[in-house]
């Protein structure tokens, strides 16, 4: 049952709705990623890749000189684009893509499913149930390791690929619905991945298998999530579109990618990236804990032990008033960092028991790049910590004892003189 009665109106409606928002600049997009708008274009600047979305271009748009300047934005960045192309855009639109020297790709249905009410019955599943609380399996490494593995190896292409859907860190919204398939053992054999932006629909992500017991188990799951009213969107061709369709999607419209590449080779990674607890957060808290024998507590002091060389200052005893503190302090760490890293070398940002961030601070805040990810160096109400992945040189900002201490030889040689200006002397220092 569709709740809004006929189909085919609903299908239109919703896709009409859709193609109002593929123009619009979105209130919330990932850390890291640069987002610009050029008349009705929106580019998204990754710094490993960018893409182009928009409305349905208007008759007379100077398609050719529009395409040539989203070209220039990536060619700038050396970004390779992805653009898509929906069989209702421009019938104008692919040839001239061909023509300044977009390669035309992979082409798939847009299907749409519209939400289920909670008292309709479930489609019959023919596979084992999918994990019930997909959050927790995070808790469990192992299974979370098998998860990825399956995930970003499973043959695509994928509408949101697993591993940029994780680097986007939009499970901290709350909006990222992964579904796992649990064979014997209790070992996960297929997964499921759907986001929901803030944008009204579920878009799905990818799914590991065409089964057609584990396709209708996920989309009933996506679609009861969503039952006041926000549609799921699908893009998929062969087998998997079939299964869709047998699970209550109706086709929009077609979409087709094309891709372009400048010269030279793309970066490797995002300026600035999320921390997702399996393979970055949780790691580099454990080697912290261990190394600097950290005991979070709000009365026990010194909470780590100070490592070799290391400078500790009390934030507060210089008695004096300091215009912004905490800027003028994130000002002298940042150019402490930036000059004793190596070109290419990120920065962890830890905000403890919180999300944590990493970043290259030559690739951040500067024109064109995204802002530097976290809230800065003062101890703004919990453990904020900066540091290089191999734990050489960093801060540690306390809260409650409101101390910073600073370690490394190469940190300390760039910040030491302007923190004991701004703060006064130091309260400990170990060499």
């Amino acid at each position: 049952m569709d709740v809004d009665g006929d189909v085919d109106v609903n299908v239109g409606r919703r896709w009409a709705r859709w193609n109002e928002l593929r123009g619009r600049i979105p209130a919330w997009h990932p850390v890291g990623v640069v987002v610009e708008a050029d008349g009705p274009v929106v580019r998204r600047h990754y710094g490993t890749h960018g893409t182009v979305e928009h409305s349905p271009l208007p008759p007379g748009d100077d398609l050719v000189g529009l395409v040539h300047r989203q070209q220039a934005a990536f060619a700038l960045r050396g970004e390779p684009a992805e653009w898509k192309v929906y069989g209702h855009d421009s019938p104008d639109l692919g040839p001239v893509l061909t023509a300044a020297g977009f390669t035309a790709g992979w082409e798939r249905s847009v299907l749409i499913a519209g939400p289920l009410l909670p008292e309709e019955p479930a489609p019959e599943h023919t596979t084992e149930p999918l994990q019930q609380d997909v959050h927790d399996l995070y808790r469990v490494r192992e299974q979370a390791e098998r998860t990825w593995a399956i995930a970003v190896e499973s043959s695509g292409p994928h509408a949101i690929p697993y591993a940029e859907m994780i680097a986007d860190g939009s499970s901290n919204e709350g909006d990222v619905f992964i579904e796992v398939l649990l064979g014997d053992g209790g070992l996960v054999t297929e997964v499921a991945w759907a986001h929901g932006d803030e944008q009204p629909f579920t878009l799905v992500g990818g799914l590991t298998s065409d089964d057609e017991g584990f396709v209708r188990a996920c989309t009933d799951r996506w679609r009861r999530r969503n039952w006041l009213g926000s549609p799921v969107l699908a893009e998929a061709d062969g087998p998997l579109r079939t299964r869709l369709l047998e699970s209550g999607f109706t086709e929009a419209t077609t979409v087709r990618s094309y891709h372009w590449k400048p010269p030279g080779a793309p970066e490797p990674s995002r300026p600035a990236q999320f921390l997702d607890w399996l393979h970055d957060d949780g790691p580099l808290w454990d080697r912290f804990y261990a190394d600097f024998d950290f005991k979070p507590s709000t009365t026990y002091r010194p909470a780590i032990t100070d490592p070799s060389p290391s400078v500790v200052w009390n934030l507060h005893s210089h008695h004096r008033l300091v215009p912004d503190l905490p800027a003028a302090l994130d000002a002298i760490v940042q150019r402490g960092l930036l000059a004793a890293t190596e070109p290419g070398e990120f920065v962890y940002w830890l905000d403890w028991q919180h999300d944590g961030y990493r970043y290259d601070p030559r690739r951040t805040d500067m024109p064109g790049r995204p802002p530097r990810p976290g809230l800065g160096t003062y101890p703004n109400g919990d453990y904020y910590l900066h540091l290089t992945h191999d734990l050489r040189l960093g801060t540690f900002g306390h809260p409650w004892e409101q101390t910073l201490t600073v370690w490394g030889a190469a940190l300390l040689a760039s910040v030491e003189r302007e923190l004991t200006e701004l703060l006064g002397d130091p309260v400990r220092r170990r060499e």
